[in-house]
């Protein structure tokens, strides 16, 4: 059954809007900061009813370097790979834009770890919204194929990972020999700072992957999850971004089939969060390989924009991607807004929204993964672009401003925080 009405929220969100492309009468504002307060004390209700939620395909050990202090970096001769991956990322950051890039430097990653300062952190999308909900006190199972020491001392002890017998929190697992996967860089960036000769206009981060990285192997991730999908919640499938593009038509129709299993064992709720690929036609591949199984699409604006680079307001665009990919909802998230396209109950997707934007901006504040306990100090709120809640075509929409933060203290695993406040909700609607 739907969830209820969250009381908090102004009852203005319980009507369905005019269309969103529609000429509309001036609003009164939404007090959204007091919509997000009374989130606040309804999120550990949802974290404790949850149902598990699948979490595949993308696991790894990130390095996060601050932008502003990579001074060897910046400094180097600009016709060395150093050199030339310093003005790639200048370009990048001083436009504002994130995202992530491969980079053909096969040396780059002993270079930066040895010019460099670093600290290690989880990575993959899957991982990270894992990560997310188990420290909200939500059930997780995600997929872990290298089982290192530096990979499982990522994650919160009560991730859940599968054994052959059975399921465990990730701390009760024996780590295995050898160092692991290389690690993908992070290189993050604020704004207002001063970086190579140019003020900075966003905060943002921008992921360096020195090889592509297959989707994560583990059968028994695979093997638990088709067990667990008729009382799952939601899986998310991601990662399909930094395959060897070689490997993607089979990748896709391995967790294809996998996905249609979890479909058919009763699992509504199949989540493809995109992420940014070096080459956007992949992207069309993977949204056209998964067509069916997923029932779902989540991606950031940046990404929107890759793939649909016309004037048309962001909703429409969604809709074109909803229809394309046969799902029932897409959902777009950026800096100040969240938004989506659904078949389904918009109130319930608006708070949907609304939670992912909180563990997001709340992560964006501490600079790590917390549980909220109150509404971001210092976080604005711009209105979206289009009503809390409407309706465009035959398709129900959904929009929420977020806790923004100018600066926030880490830009690293918010769109994946958001992913898991989304599905938190959705996965018990």
């Amino acid at each position: 059954m739907p969830e209820p009405r969250d009381p908090d929220l102004p009852d203005r969100m319980n009507v369905v809007a005019m269309p969103a492309h529609a000429p509309r009468a001036p609003e009164a504002p939404v007090d959204w900061h007091g919509a997000y307060a009374g989130l606040v004390r309804r999120l550990p209700g949802l974290a404790a009813r949850a149902p598990v939620t699948l979490c595949g395909f993308s696991t790894c050990v990130d390095a996060y370097i601050r932008l502003e202090q990579a001074g060897p970096l910046l400094e180097a001769d600009p016709a060395t790979p150093a050199g030339r991956l310093a003005r790639q990322l200048l370009e990048r950051a001083w436009r504002g834009i994130g995202g992530e890039i491969h980079v053909d430097w096969p040396e780059g990653p002993a270079w930066l770890d040895a010019s460099l300062p670093t600290r290690l952190g989880l990575g993959g999308t899957g991982a990270q919204a894992a990560q997310v909900l188990a420290t909200l006190g939500a059930p997780t199972l995600v997929t872990v194929g290298d089982r290192s020491a530096r990979q499982l001392e990522r994650f919160h002890p009560r991730v859940g990972v599968a054994l052959a017998d059975r399921t465990v929190p990730v701390a009760a697992v024996a780590a295995g020999p050898g160092p692991g996967k290389p690690a993908h860089y992070i290189i993050e960036f604020a704004a207002d700072s001063e970086v190579g000769g140019r003020v900075l206009p966003r905060s943002s981060r921008i992921i360096c992957r020195f090889a592509d990285d297959p989707l994560e192997h583990d059968p028994w991730f695979e093997g638990h999850s088709r067990r667990l999908a008729g009382q799952a919640g939601a899986a998310i499938l991601s990662g399909y971004n930094e395959v060897p593009p070689d490997q993607l038509a089979a990748a896709l129709a391995h967790t294809n089939e996998l996905a249609a299993a979890w479909r058919a064992a009763g699992l509504r709720l199949i989540h493809l969060e995109l992420g940014d690929f070096p080459d956007m036609a992949m992207a069309w591949q993977v949204m056209d390989g998964l067509r069916g199984p997923a029932s779902s699409l989540g991606l950031s604006l940046s990404e929107l924009e890759a793939l649909l680079p016309d004037d048309r307001p962001v909703p429409e665009r969604a809709v074109e991607l909803a229809e394309r990919m046969a799902v029932e909802r897409v959902a777009v998230h950026y800096d100040t807004y969240a938004l989506a396209v659904t078949r389904n109950d918009p109130h319930a997707e608006l708070q949907a929204l609304m939670a992912g934007s909180l563990l997001a901006s709340t992560r964006a504040w501490h600079g790590e993964v917390r549980v909220p306990d109150q509404v971001p100090q210092g976080a604005v709120f711009q209105a979206p672009p289009c009503p809390p809640v409407g309706i465009l075509g035959g398709w129900n929409l959904a929009a929420c401003a977020t806790p923004w933060l100018r600066r926030p203290a880490a830009t690293i695993g918010l769109g994946d925080s958001f992913l898991a406040g989304t599905l938190l909700v959705l996965g018990q609607t």
